[in-house]
């Protein structure tokens, strides 16, 4: 009976009813119960409920929880999400009048939820029992993502002695084996979530005999072995003159609910076979981790399948040799191991070994770590050491790659060289500054001339335009003094001319004959012309 008894204190009035209370829910798998209590009389009162997600803005009638006359409804949860928040409110009503609504607290479905007991199918060998399970509340909604959560704990005995027998396991499908033919087991299967730390109740006990025994044995004792790129299967049987094959099965199927017995594929090159092995290439498997059984034959007499072998193709793939690189310094060397990656192998989870030795020496040191990365100080100077290294995997499997190629390296000159070097490189730096300081020069000479010219021009332009009345025209210069000059023709005539004057300038006139200076005067005695009487006059 769910928590909350009803409660009569008799009848309310039509405008007085009570809400409900103690609202809760109980959940398993996708069957909810909502329960409540209340101070009304049953037989005068209904009682109605609503729901609400976190998504939603509006209350919706909750599904056979209408005009309840109990104080309990039930209702399935398949179209609402389970991971979400959702709330529960409940009214009584009678006639035409209702009670204030009562919400419960929200909470989430798939946190709150019980687990149901699995489903369990049985089917018998001689020697075996096979266990189908298929996960609680299969169908439903609240544990439709959860296929790899659960874990299975079956419990078997044998109905005469019951003697237990516990196995642990994540598949759906599960083969004990050794058992007695002609013999009833009884069994029950247990479901654990792994992350919700939650567990089911036992499902119903089930029995079954098992068949009389067969005939012909199965393969017992299956191995793998790896070949370079193909797999070595063997297996052991008595009897002579049979064949056999052998077949292989992802492992993930067996953790996904159902029967996939109609799964498992044939290997084409363990087929038919008359020996107790068979070689068959990786590449026809094509998962990492599977399953693998074999059958015998004998004409139209088969014996059951073998005990089926789990195989991770990890543990049968070969480390390659790792490839090293080193760089040296004075005292130590740099060394890192590279691992080459395959499809079949992966760089990671592994441990690095480096062996280092001189040259002239067979004393190994090595050093372990889990990097790829490692440094080997305190070395001589100018030595010649040799490096090698290799890879472990001990993660999962204890398996070790082969020594790398051997790599050897001098280390570099010590502190002795350094004398030599600034002896060496003592010319590159004076030409050096020799340079700097022919630049630094030529470019004061520069800002000199371009911020700092001279004005006079260069003597080549002074040469060119000799003649001054060119220069006059280039060169604007100040207004020269002009020395006035008296030629004397006679005492009746004076004439004033310029040393220079500009080209096209008017003369005043202060006789009616008038000579320009040309700049050139003679004082030699005896020098006479024409009618000219004696003194200063231009020379010709």
């Amino acid at each position: 009976m769910p928590p909350g008894l009803l409660e009569v204190c008799g009848v309310a009035s039509g405008e007085d009813l009570e809400s409900p209370e103690d609202i809760d829910i109980y959940i398993i798998d996708d069957n909810c119960i909502l329960q409540w209590n209340s101070r009304e009389a049953v037989d005068n009162v209904t009682f109605s409920a609503e729901y609400r997600t976190e998504e939603m803005e509006n209350w919706l009638k909750l599904p056979g929880c209408q005009h309840i006359t109990g104080t309990e409804c039930k209702f399935s949860l398949l179209d609402t999400n389970v991971y979400i928040k959702i709330s529960f409110r409940v009214r009584a009503e009678k006639g035409k009048s209702t009670s204030p609504w009562n919400e419960g607290d929200p909470f989430t479905p798939f946190l709150k939820a019980h687990i149901g007991p699995p489903g369990v199918r049985l089917e018998a060998e001689d020697k075996a029992v096979l266990v189908y399970i298929t996960r609680p509340g299969q169908g439903a909604n609240m544990w439709a993502r959860e296929n790899f959560s659960f874990r299975y704990r079956i419990v078997i005995w044998q109905k005469s002695s019951g003697a237990t027998q516990i196995i642990e396991t994540t598949n759906y499908t599960e083969r004990i084996l050794k058992l007695l033919p002609e013999t009833t087991y009884c069994l029950k299967v247990e479901a654990m979530h792994m992350f919700l730390r939650k567990h089911s109740n036992y499902s119903a006990v089930q029995c079954i005999n098992t068949t009389v025994a067969d005939k012909m044995p199965v393969p017992e004792n299956l191995e793998l072995d790896a070949d370079g790129e193909s797999y070595v299967l063997s297996w052991d049987y008595a009897s002579p003159n049979v064949s056999f094959r052998a077949q292989w099965l992802p492992s993930y199927l067996k953790s996904i609910s159902g029967d996939h017995s109609d799964k498992w594929e044939a290997i084409p090159t363990c087929a038919e076979v008359r020996t107790t092995r068979c070689v068959f290439p990786r590449d026809a498997v094509h998962t990492g981790t599977f399953f693998l059984r074999v059958q015998a034959s004998d004409g139209d007499n088969t014996s059951f399948w073998s005990e089926e072998k789990f195989i991770n193709s990890q543990k049968y793939t070969s480390i390659p040799a790792p490839v090293i690189a080193v760089t040296p310094s004075r005292d130590s060397l740099l060394v890192y191991v590279s691992c080459q990656d395959s499809p079949s192998t992966a760089c990671h989870g592994l441990t690095y070994e480096v062996s280092f030795w001189k040259n002239t020496s067979n004393t190994k040191v090595k050093m372990v770590k889990g990097s790829p990365e490692f440094t080997i100080g305190d070395l001589q100077p100018r030595t010649l050491y040799c490096v090698q290294a290799r890879v472990h995997s001990f993660a999962v499997w204890n398996k070790s790659s082969s020594f790398s190629e051997t790599l050897c390296k001098e280390t570099r000159p010590g502190n002795s060289s350094q004398p030599w070097i600034i002896i060496a490189l003592s010319p590159v730096i004076f030409s050096a500054l020799v340079l700097v300081l022919y630049a630094g020069r030529s470019l004061l000479k520069y800002l000199s001339y371009v911020y700092f010219a001279s004005p006079k021009p260069p003597s080549s332009i002074d040469e060119f335009f000799s003649e001054p009345s060119a220069k006059n025209l280039l060169f604007l210069t100040p207004e020269e003094h002009t020395e006035r000059c008296f030629i004397i023709e006679n005492t009746d005539t004076v004439a004033v001319a310029g040393e220079s004057q500009a080209p096209g300038e008017d003369h005043r006139k202060y006789s009616s004959q008038t000579s320009q200076d040309s700049g050139n005067y003679s004082n030699e005695e005896g020098s006479s012309g024409g009618d000219s009487g004696p003194g200063l006059r231009p020379s010709d």
